[in-house]
């Protein structure tokens, strides 16, 4: 007789994930059990319950995000606004869902990658590579509001959020590199939603 693979609690959470994040803690339990594959009263035993199940998959890597990285402090631009993109299309969607089901959110994860890139944009621009009429910490935070803007406007517009994509990041090196006289009129990424995305990405980090 074949013998049930045994889901291991890392299996467990990667199913749950996602679930929790287009769904949010109000998600029905059978909807959770069914895209775990396992029957409700298993993932009970398992985890002690929903809010456990939910703190194990959404609220704790909540509470990590952005280690620092060997990109943050690299040479390669691009490859350090892609990471960072990546990271942020993660982690704003579970900051979201935290907020919902608890109203006390850990540190806005936007507060936490602009400080990451205020450093390496600090680091990049002693080497000339990004421009040196802002400081370090206001190119982070329109770079991140930026950021914050698309991937909010995607997820709350039920758009998928892609793994990468080149145009956005073409855009983001525009506004932060050297050797455009007016970056004022330098097309800024997703500016004909910006006002929508704003205000959603300001009241969620607030």
């Amino acid at each position: 007789m074949a013998r049930h693979r045994v889901l291991s609690d890392e299996e467990i959470l990667r199913r749950a994930r996602p679930v929790f994040v287009e769904r949010g803690y109000a998600v029905r339990t059978r909807e959770l059990a069914a895209a775990v594959g396992l029957s409700w009263p298993a993932l009970v035993l398992r985890f002690g319950g929903k809010q456990a199940l939910f703190t194990r998959a959404i609220f704790d890597p909540v509470r990590r995000p952005f280690e620092a990285d060997p990109v943050a402090a690299g040479t390669d631009l691009r490859e350090m606004l892609e990471r960072r993109r990546s990271e942020l299309s993660e982690q704003w969607p579970m900051q979201l869902q935290c907020r919902l089901a608890t109203g006390r959110p850990e540190r806005p994860a936007c507060d936490t990658l602009t400080d990451r890139l205020c450093t390496a944009l600090a680091t990049q621009a002693d080497r000339g590579a990004v421009r040196s009429d802002l400081p370090a910490i206001a190119l982070a935070r329109m770079v991140v509001a930026l950021l914050v803007g698309d991937v909010a406007q995607r997820f709350v517009g039920g758009q998928e959020i892609p793994a990468r994509d080149p145009t956005f990041i073409d855009r983001l090196m525009q506004l932060v590199q050297p050797g455009v006289r007016d970056h004022a009129t330098a097309r800024a990424p997703t500016c004909g939603r910006r006002r929508a995305s704003s205000a959603i990405a300001i009241a969620i980090a607030s």
